[in-house]
């Protein structure tokens, strides 16, 4: 996203908001994270502790349950077809859901935006308190971070939630991620998922000196 003449927003968000095609909405949990192994055998020992992790499973049933409870105030048939899985991307790793429905005939495509932004992932829950005590708490402002980036048509839509973000002003960008805060998270862990994330979007993005700075 770039206003005329004003810095740009870019990013790389691993997760779909949803997609409307006429009456059918798929939507995604992704929450729950680890980094991809250097070798096999520790990709995949990485990936057997994700699945079976009880704290990072907590952390996706937060997500995937409100998704699912907020899509059945616009929608009928509400179901996950696939179960909780393994979202693999070339740098991380994510316990993933796919939840569908399908819309009741009034329901515009602002009406499902305003029913699911913001997720439990980046809002927590109950949203509300969330949301404030967020407010509350952060010393910056999120700007585009964390908000819904899509398009609309006529009968259709597409929108993800832009995480994995920078905004780019001149030669400089500022990075923004983020991790979700559950019983049974630790400082340490939360804080080196977020460096992961950072990291691996600096490298995307090709960034040569980089601070990560708390909030």
């Amino acid at each position: 996203v770039r206003p005329a003449d004003g810095p740009a927003f870019v990013g790389a968000s691993p997760e779909r908001l949803f997609r409307r095609e006429g009456r059918t909405v798929v939507s995604e949990a992704v929450a729950g994270t680890r980094p991809r192994g250097e070798t096999e055998e520790e990709d995949a020992a990485l990936r057997r502790e994700l699945l079976q992790n009880p704290k990072e499973r907590r952390e996706h049933a937060f997500v995937e349950d409100a998704i699912r409870s907020d899509l059945e105030q616009v929608c009928t048939a509400v179901r996950s077809p696939n179960g909780t899985g393994e979202l693999a991307l070339a740098r991380g790793r994510h316990l993933h859901s796919r939840i569908t429905g399908t819309l009741r005939s009034e329901t515009s495509t602002t009406d499902l935006l305003e029913v699911l932004h913001p997720t439990p992932a980046v809002g927590g829950v109950p949203t509300d308190n969330a949301v404030a005590a967020i407010r509350a708490q952060e010393p910056f402002d999120r700007g585009w971070y964390a908000g819904p980036v899509g398009w609309v048509g006529r009968d259709a839509a597409e929108f993800a939630v832009a995480l994995r973000a920078g905004l780019v002003e001149d030669n400089q960008i500022a990075l923004f991620s983020g991790a979700g805060i559950v019983e049974g998270s630790t400082p340490e862990r939360e804080w080196e998922e977020i460096e992961q994330k950072i990291g691996d979007f600096a490298a995307i993005m090709g960034v040569i000196d980089s601070e990560t700075a708390s909030g």
